[in-house]
């Protein structure tokens, strides 16, 4: 469906009376607070009523133009809508489609938010890695508080944005992860974090799957543990990688990479 979908952006909307409709969408409608190409692409996938006339109006454009550029390239409104109807990929295609109403189509798509904010929660770690480029340790004084947290979160999403990965140091060690995490999850973005993986129990796993973590990366430098655990600067932590990541394996979304060949 993403193809399809792709080709539709392209070839469909990428002409200047397509583009002009789009735009039209760009601003924000206070009764529907978001804006009313959003709406609009809510309403086309059966996710919300239009609040007003002029709502009404603009819903309908877009619907019949999405419907033409998908009869011309032969998709079926059925799966498409089904694949978009998802927060994260529906604020994906959003994204695409406001880079279009403003640049036309380019190459690579110019977007008017990033895509991915990769986001460094904390300084706080329990490793004492070689390659660290943040001197991660200890949490910094003059780290956001919980409420600073959640407003850049509600920025982000008011931008764009379609995906945040935290980082750090180490986020699980953030006192207030999981509160800034539901957060991002509130507000319908993909939840992604990059941890070393030794502060995975039993509990965290089942923690990480509840917010509704779509995607976990955990690093593994060396395959043998001296050199693995003298790079990470702290014994036996590659034994914990191992024992504790491997309870997110049955939720089908760890990934390991290496980081030397090694």
């Amino acid at each position: 469906m993403l193809l399809p979908a792709l080709k539709l952006l392209r070839y469909g909307l990428g002409n200047q009376v397509s583009r002009r409709i789009l735009s039209l969408g760009l601003g924000f409608c206070d009764e529907c607070k978001m804006s009313r190409l959003e709406h609009a692409m809510m309403i086309y996938l059966g996710k919300a009523e239009a609040n007003s006339l002029s709502c009404k109006g603009y819903s309908s454009m877009l619907s019949t133009l999405i419907d033409l550029g998908l009869n011309v390239f032969g998709v079926d409104r059925r799966p498409f809508s089904q694949y978009f109807s998802e927060s994260t990929t529906r604020r994906g295609l959003l994204a695409v489609v406001r880079g279009i109403a403003r640049y036309g189509v380019t190459k690579p798509q110019l977007l008017d938010a990033p895509f991915l904010v990769v986001w460094n929660l904390t300084d706080a770690c329990n490793l004492r890695c070689r390659h660290c480029y943040q001197e991660a340790g200890s949490k910094k004084q003059d780290e956001l508080s919980t409420d600073e947290k959640l407003k850049v979160v509600e920025e982000l999403a008011e931008a764009g944005v379609v995906s945040i990965a935290f980082s750090g140091g180490e986020p699980l060690m953030a006192k207030d992860f999981f509160d800034v995490a539901a957060k991002v999850k509130e507000e319908g973005m993909h939840l992604a974090i990059a941890t070393n993986g030794t502060l995975i129990s039993g509990d965290m796993a089942k923690k990480l799957k509840t917010v509704g973590t779509d995607y976990i990366e955990v690093s593994l430098d060396f395959a043998e543990a001296e050199s693995h655990d003298d790079f990470r600067g702290v014994k036996g932590c590659l034994r914990e990688n191992f024992t504790r990541s491997s309870k997110l394996c049955q939720g089908g979304n760890l990934h390991v990479y290496s980081n030397n060949s090694n």
